[in-house]
């Protein structure tokens, strides 16, 4: 503490000028955050799971299923969750103002690796692009599963540079946990082992010739013991449940349909798209086809450079970072190169910091007067263009303040009497509303175990037709005809109550 304290009072402009990049970055991502927030039907069925967590104790031993094959990722993100909704009791935007929080720490993250790798020069760009990256904004701002893959993986370099550098590898209990983490966040995490695996083979290599390995191995036992142990739950599950998570991991990698392949040429043919229109592209250049293209070659010139110095046999923490970096970003991009199905933002999360320290090490590169001119015309040009996309510009969406009140109107009108419920929605399915129903007191019984007189719908789409829909609650509901409809917060609400004369005349 003594040290922190005497390195800001001999650094007080940084100190100013890290605050004022955290200041912004928490402005950007908690700005209105309710109105602003994703609530919809993934968010709701996580929030009806904390709630049984918190209520009736019932812990969940996986998380959400992924969106390929029958796999399930870890619970950690529930337990996660829990906290903040058993703090702020049941209140979802506690859980997205974690999320926030997090990207928050992921922009200190940045800084401090930009930091003690290149500079101060190097810190500011890095973090400071990191916090206005519209992106980075956007999946800090909603409560879902992958947005904290960025962070997770941050602290997992963090815990591998640190056993490094101080040669105390109990720092790799951090990496183990990070990484465990990760994984549970998004099953395209795993790509995050490889790359570990292969950082973790070289440094075996410099502490075997050093003759200092001891210290190193049982530091790695400590770090794959806790990351056995984070992952204990899923394990367990599979081996109740016939191996359920196993038998889809290996059908993902073997069966010719499934969304992941193997063509070495596909996959190399894909490498460059990828970094540039997805990675760069989205994550940095705001879509903007110059500068992206300018940036990619900014990212690449670190490597480069470092290649070059490793020639001339120049070692230390700056080289091995680079390389580090190298390592994570060449197989990361092949990794997520083997994935057949269209590449989303959040598919690149455990790749995502990689560019913002590449270019702050582009900075690093040159003296500080050059270092800081070209840092100020980045952020200048870069954050400008991704401060016009973020969403706190666009109109707020009232996703949650909508779901709530149309919950209670239909809590009103329904009293103390039992109900179904149904959702007509192309883009949402009805646990988010349910959340609520069940909060303000009246969980709506389920068709068709358990058919009551009346049935509310809520129709989300432009042409609501309710009466003889498809949909399974509708459907199993029985002939229906509309007793009551209200428009509520812009959205159609209808009871639905039963119709004997229309199932007699469809029975003649």
């Amino acid at each position: 503490m003594k040290s922190l304290i005497t390195w800001i009072k001999q650094n007080k402009l940084e100190c100013l000028i890290l605050t004022t990049i955290l200041g912004v970055a928490a402005f950007l991502r908690f700005y209105r955050l309710p109105d602003y927030m994703t609530f919809l039907g993934d968010e709701g069925r996580d929030a009806l799971i904390v709630k049984d967590i918190l209520v009736n104790h019932i812990i969940p031993s996986i998380g959400p299923p992924s969106s390929v094959g029958n796999i399930y990722l870890g619970p950690l993100y529930y337990y996660m969750m829990a906290v903040p909704m058993g703090i702020f009791w049941l209140n979802p935007v506690a859980a997205t103002a974690m999320v926030a929080l997090i990207g928050v720490m992921a922009v200190a993250l940045i800084y401090y690796l930009a930091r003690v790798w290149f500079g101060v020069c190097a810190a500011i760009l890095a973090a400071s692009l990191y916090a206005l990256s519209f992106v980075t904004i956007t999946y800090s701002r909603s409560s879902w599963n992958p947005n904290p893959v960025p962070f997770f993986t941050l602290l997992a370099i963090l815990g591998f540079y640190k056993a490094r550098q101080s040669k105390n590898f109990l720092w790799l209990i951090l990496t183990g946990i990070s990484l465990a983490a990760a994984v549970q966040m998004h099953y395209l995490s795993l790509i995050l082992l490889p790359i570990f695996g292969l950082l973790w083979v070289f440094e075996l290599k410099d502490q075997v010739i050093r003759q200092k390995y001891s210290h190193f191995i049982f530091g790695t036992i400590s770090a794959i013991t806790v990351f056995i142990l984070m992952l204990m739950p899923l394990i367990l599950f599979d081996f109740r449940h016939n191996f359920l998570n196993y038998r889809g991991i290996v059908s993902l990698f073997t069966q010719s349909d499934s969304s992941v392949g193997f063509n070495i040429f596909t996959s190399l043919g894909k490498i460059l798209p990828i970094f540039n229109d997805k990675l760069i592209g989205r994550y940095l250049g705001a879509e903007n086809i110059i500068v992206t293209l300018f940036i990619s070659i900014l990212v690449i010139v670190p490597l480069i450079y470092g290649l070059y110095k490793s020639f001339r046999q120049s070692k230390g923490d700056n080289s091995w970072s680079v390389f580090a970096l190298g390592i994570w970003l060449i197989v990361g991009l092949f990794g997520i190169s083997l994935f057949k199905l269209e590449i989303y933002d959040h598919y690149l999360g455990f790749i995502s910091p990689v560019p913002f320290l590449l270019l702050g090490g582009f900075v690093g590169i040159f003296k500080n007067k050059i270092g800081l001119i070209i840092t100020i015309i980045i952020i200048f040009i870069v954050g400008f263009l991704n401060l016009q996309k973020t969403t706190i510009l666009q109109p707020a969406n009232y996703q949650l303040e909508r779901t709530q009140q149309i919950s209670k109107y239909i809590i009103q009108e329904v009293g103390n009497k039992q109900f179904n419920f149904a959702l007509l929605s192309e883009n949402n399915y009805d646990s988010a509303y349910q959340y609520f129903l069940d909060l303000y007191g009246n969980k709506p019984r389920v068709v068709p175990v358990d058919i009551t007189d009346q049935l509310y719908v809520v129709c989300e789409d432009k042409v609501c037709k309710p009466v003889g829909n498809a949909k399974y609650e509708i459907a199993g509901f029985g002939w229906t005809l509309i007793e009551k409809e209200e428009i509520v917060s812009g959205v159609k609400v209808f009871k639905l109550v039963h119709n004997p004369a229309q199932k007699n005349e469809k029975s003649l």
